[in-house]
C-alpha cells in the first residue's frame, strides 16, 4: 500500500511538473488543463506517504497554496462604467437550432462587438440575421464547418479587416467614439497531440498587425495559465482578463475546464461575465470594457 501511495505521489508530481513545461513541449499545455485535479491528487497522496513530516506537509502546503491562488483568481472584478461591450461565443459548427438562443442573447445584451468561432455553412445564416444591427463584419471561412468572424456596430477602418493565412484569427480595426480599437476572434486547436503550437507559430505574424488598443477573444483550447495564452499575450501586448471559470465540459468525464478567454491591451479595464451555452457546447462571455485615462 505504501508503495502504491508513493507511486501516485511521484506520478502526480511529475504530471504537475510537465504541466508547467508548455514552452518546452506542447504536451505541457495539455497536462496544464488538469492542473487543479492533479494538484489535489498529489497533495492527498503526499500526506499519506511515509516520508518525513517536514517533506509531507511542506509539499502539501505548497500545493494548497497553489490551489488557493486559483481560488483567488476565480473572483471577478467590478467596473465603474462600461464604455464598450463585447460578446464572444463558439457557435458549434453543427448546431441544429438555427441560432435562436444566440440571437436572443445578443438582443438581450446589445454588445458593441461580437466575435464568433466555428462559423460553418450551417450556422453562417446567423451572421446574415445580425447584419442589420452589425453591418460591419469580417467573416473568415476556412471550410464548410470551420471559421471565425468579427461583427461590429461601429464602422470598420477601411482596409483593416483580414483573415490569418492559417485558420485561427479573424480581425478588424473599428472606429469608436473614443478612438480606434482592434477586435480579434481566435480559435485554436487542442495543444497536444493536435497542432496548437504550430498553428500559433503561423498566426503570430498576423496577430502582430494588431498594434495599439486591441481586444482578442475566443476559444483558445488552452487554460488561462498555459504557455499558449502567455505567448499570445506577449506577442500582442495584451493581458488575459476575467476570473478563472469553466467554459467547456470535456466529453469523457464531463470535467469543467476554462478554454475561452478575453485578452486586452493596457488601454482597457475589463470585467468578463460568463454567459449560457445558448445551444452550443461552450459558454460564451460578455466583456465590459472601460477606456483607461491614466495620463
Amino acid at each position: 500500500m505504501k508503495f502504491i501511495v508513493k507511486a501516485i505521489a511521484w506520478m502526480a508530481g511529475l504530471a504537475l511538473a510537465v504541466g508547467v513545461g508548455g514552452a518546452v513541449h506542447p504536451m505541457g499545455d495539455s497536462w496544464a488543463v488538469f492542473r487543479v485535479e492533479i494538484a489535489v491528487i498529489f497533495a492527498l497522496a503526499v500526506i499519506w506517504t511515509d516520508w518525513s513530516k517536514q517533506i509531507r506537509w511542506g509539499l502539501a502546503g505548497l500545493v494548497f497554496g497553489l490551489l488557493g491562488w486559483h481560488v483567488l483568481q476565480s473572483r471577478g472584478a467590478a467596473l465603474v462604467q462600461s464604455d464598450l461591450t463585447l460578446f464572444q461565443q463558439n457557435l458549434l459548427f453543427d448546431r441544429a437550432d438555427g441560432g435562436a438562443p444566440i440571437l436572443a442573447m445578443i438582443q438581450k445584451t446589445g454588445p458593441d462587438f461580437i466575435v464568433f468561432q466555428e462559423v460553418s455553412d450551417r450556422n453562417r445564416p446567423i451572421l446574415k440575421q445580425l447584419r442589420g444591427d452589425y453591418p460591419f463584419q469580417q467573416d473568415c471561412p476556412l471550410a464548410s464547418n470551420l471559421g471565425e468572424a468579427v461583427l461590429s456596430r461601429h464602422p470598420m477602418v477601411a482596409g483593416t479587416g483580414f483573415c490569418s493565412r492559417r485558420d485561427g484569427l479573424a480581425a478588424m480595426q473599428v472606429r469608436t467614439p473614443d478612438g480606434p480599437v482592434w477586435i480579434g476572434s481566435v480559435h485554436l486547436s487542442w495543444p497536444w497531440p493536435k497542432g496548437q503550437a504550430a498553428q500559433v507559430d503561423q498566426i503570430l505574424p498576423d496577430m502582430a498587425r494588431l498594434t495599439g488598443p486591441a481586444v482578442l477573444a475566443g476559444d483558445f483550447n488552452a487554460v488561462a495559465w498555459s504557455h499558449t495564452v502567455a505567448r499570445i499575450g506577449a506577442a500582442t501586448g495584451t493581458t488575459r482578463r476575467g476570473p478563472f471559470r469553466a467554459t467547456f465540459h470535456l466529453p469523457v468525464f464531463g470535467l469543467p475546464v476554462g478554454l475561452d478567454h478575453v485578452l486586452t491591451s493596457p488601454d482597457f479595464s475589463a470585467m468578463v461575465q460568463r454567459t449560457p451555452k445558448a445551444g452550443g457546447d461552450h459558454h460564451g462571455s460578455l466583456t465590459h470594457l472601460e477606456w483607461r485615462n491614466d495620463g
